[in-house]
């Protein structure tokens, strides 16, 4: 899919929001290893700031994603396993809520993704501690999986329509943007610029959408885009106005083409997936 395409749907063509309106409303797990794949992670995301887009992080900013691939014929027992896993954050005390995904579409159809978000690093810490302890050997997703990954994302708000809480969606469409280093900083000015427009001309969007930046956990430099979806008839186009007509009303013809030029020319690759919400499989704190 070329990258205009992917723009279309992956940013623009996603589920509403129940009332979203894009000009008012923008305003772990389950493994004894994770300890240690975390302070490696820290580590590396030191260095990577360094070497990448050089802005300050702000509180609560912070994105947890685990990948997990499970071993064929053993998603019955991941699945009771995972359940039971989560009662034994319950007894810790964990306040963290942990969002379960699985994916449907793509090479890695039947995964699952736990994540966690709107988290600062020293919070990351206090979980880590919170689950230092043994962990109950009947809740432990291990036996069960092929494989697993971990990585670390920075939201960012500037370049995100969506509302300032996180709640999930039914679905969500996942986009993978790979970038050549040289072109990131007029990657992210570009995609500013669209979200710009779309105010300006107030572009109808399906529903929230959501950008960050990889800290640590992957190849980069990567960007992730999450968008929401409630259904797979939301993947339907809500207008016929095509990107490239509705940049023209905001810049001009040439302007307007340049910005998309420059966007599309900073990308060295891009992976598109969907993601099914499992609530049955999250974990979500009690308010107290």
């Amino acid at each position: 899919m070329c990258l205009l395409a992917s723009l279309v749907y992956g940013m623009f063509y996603h589920c509403p929001a129940a009332g979203f309106n894009p000009l008012r409303d923008t305003k772990k797990l389950g493994c004894s290893r994770r300890n240690a794949m975390r302070f490696h992670a820290v580590v590396g995301a030191i260095c990577l700031l360094a070497g990448t887009v050089a802005r300050a992080q702000s509180p609560g900013e912070i994105a947890y994603l685990h990948l997990n691939r499970v071993k064929p014929g053993m998603t019955t027992q991941y699945e009771a396993t995972r359940k039971r896993h989560w009662l034994w954050h319950k007894r810790l005390g964990d306040t963290w809520s942990y969002h379960v995904w699985q994916i449907v579409s793509g090479e890695k159809t039947g995964a699952y993704i736990v994540s966690s978000f709107g988290h600062t690093w020293k919070e990351v810490d206090e979980s880590d501690q919170v689950v230092a302890g043994d962990e109950d050997p009947g809740a432990s997703v291990d036996p069960y999986l092929d494989s697993e990954s971990e990585s670390y994302y920075r939201y960012l708000p500037d370049l995100s329509m969506a509302p300032e809480s996180f709640s999930p969606a039914p679905k969500l469409a996942v986009t993978r943007f790979i970038l050549k280093s040289e072109n990131v900083t007029t990657f992210l000015d570009g995609v500013r610029k669209i979200k710009a427009a779309i105010r300006k001309t107030e572009y109808p969007l399906a529903g929230p959408i959501r950008w960050y930046e990889l800290v640590s956990g992957g190849e980069s430099p990567q960007f992730l885009l999450l968008a929401d979806r409630a259904n797979w008839a939301a993947f339907e186009p809500p207008t016929s106005k095509t990107l490239d007509a509705m940049m023209e009303a905001a810049y001009g013809k040439e302007q307007g083409a340049a910005i998309l030029l420059t966007v599309r020319s900073a990308i060295r690759s891009q992976y598109v997936e969907a993601w099914q919400y499992r609530g049955d499989l999250s974990f979500v704190p009690e308010s107290k």
